[in-house]
């Protein structure tokens, strides 16, 4: 088993800008938790459940994950494996998206679709306040590059940091402009730029 200063010396530490918080660069992205195609149950959930518990003992500190792989699925399993979390925890979520019956991938940046995406990551993974919620700009067909404008979505986002639901926002999936343009309504703790890999 892997520890916390073998996990340390793979990448170091990092402070997100603007924050506090302050965590290993080796992480963990929750998406595969969920089942076939990011869709319903995986096949095992104890074992899901145990690998979450083993990453966090390893060290792992941050978590990536999204209501809407499952949907709701993914943020289920890391509440049952690790709430009450501890202290160091960051968990990074992202909205932005639904999911279809169909499994489509759905993207949704409304008004109400952003505020119901992040009551539905509080209730889940059953916080009081979201770490940080990174926006996920779709691009064509759910890749990149795209231009589509974040105002009022990262304006919906902004509203909630400061209602206190969300502690922290950021973007994923984004080009240089649309990054400008965020920066431009709330400061942002974290930033993935564009490329043609996955949600």
């Amino acid at each position: 088993m892997s520890t916390s200063n073998e996990i340390q010396a793979l990448g170091g530490s990092f402070t997100f800008p603007g924050t506090s918080m302050t965590v290993h660069r080796m992480g963990y992205g929750a998406m595969q938790l969920a089942g076939t195609g990011v869709f319903g149950p995986p096949r095992d959930p104890d074992a899901a459940v145990a690998v979450l518990r083993e990453a966090v003992a390893a060290g792992v500190d941050h978590i990536d994950t999204s209501d809407f792989y499952g949907p709701h699925v993914t943020n289920q399993i890391i509440r049952r494996a690790l709430h009450p979390y501890p202290k160091e925890l960051v968990i990074v979520t992202k909205v932005g998206a639904r999911r279809g019956a169909d499994k489509s991938w759905i993207h949704d940046v409304s008004r109400q679709a952003l505020i119901d995406s992040v009551q539905d990551n509080l209730r889940n993974l059953g916080l009081e306040a979201l770490d940080v919620v990174n926006l996920r700009a779709w691009g064509d067909n759910g890749q990149a590059p795209g231009e589509e404008p974040l105002t009022e979505a990262i304006s919906v986002l902004a509203e909630l940091k400061k209602q206190g639901l969300i502690r922290h926002v950021g973007l994923s999936n984004v080009t240089p402009t649309q990054l400008k343009e965020a920066q431009a309504i709330v400061a942002l703790a974290t930033v993935f730029f564009a490329s043609n890999d996955s949600k």
